[in-house]
């Protein structure tokens, strides 16, 4: 698995929507309407494609990780540490998980959600984070790459994403003062970006995505 290839591969795609314009039209020339989830549900299923275009890879969209007792239950997917995350943690289940078809092995974990400036859903973006960083450690710590999209108006500027950001390197500790540690950077790289959202709640265009940082 050569980590950069693939890296390589989503930032082509997010820039040039190769994948988006073929599948997903109603991204890149029909609109969607801003109705419940279903920007959300188009988002996800989008990050699952490009997985599903990537040699050697297959993809799930919302896939249950828990942390399990039995070694190699799903190739060499256990908790790093099976006493810190496998008593009291609910079940996460990520937005998008791509496996190897050789080893059934992780390769890229990723959540897709949308910032408002609004303290209450400011703090669902947090969630989504710490939802990610959980499911890294159950999955063994050793998954390459860690995404993250958030989805906003264009006319939006997310104030405090930097701050939710820095728990992937920092870690965060959980309301029952068990703490969740950073990534493990020699193994692990995260890229994150916004989907910038043209257009009004009747009709939005998902056709840029932009790097950030």
């Amino acid at each position: 698995m050569n980590r950069q290839k693939i890296i390589d591969f989503i930032k082509k795609e997010f820039k040039e929507g190769n994948i988006r314009n073929e599948m997903f039209p109603m991204m890149t020339q029909f609109g969607i309407r801003d109705y419940s989830e279903t920007v959300h549900t188009v988002g996800l299923n989008y990050i699952t494609a490009i997985g599903r275009h990537v040699e050697g890879i297959t993809s799930l969209s919302e896939c249950p990780v828990y942390p399990y007792s039995q070694t190699g239950y799903y190739g060499q997917m256990v908790a790093e540490n099976q006493a810190n995350y496998e008593v009291k943690v609910n079940e996460v289940r990520p937005d998008s998980i791509w496996y190897s078809k050789e080893d059934n092995n992780p390769i890229l974990i990723c959540e897709f959600e949308r910032y408002e400036k609004n303290r209450r859903k400011d703090l669902k973006v947090k969630e989504k984070i710490e939802n990610l960083l959980i499911a890294y450690h159950q999955l063994g710590g050793n998954i390459p790459i860690i995404l993250f999209v958030y989805w906003s108006y264009a006319g939006e500027n997310p104030g405090e994403i930097e701050e939710y950001i820095s728990i992937l390197d920092n870690g965060f500790k959980k309301s029952d003062g068990s703490y969740i540690r950073g990534i493990n950077a020699l193994k692990t790289k995260y890229l994150i970006y916004r989907c910038v959202a043209s257009g009004n709640a009747d009709n939005l265009m998902l056709n840029q995505w932009v790097e950030v940082g």
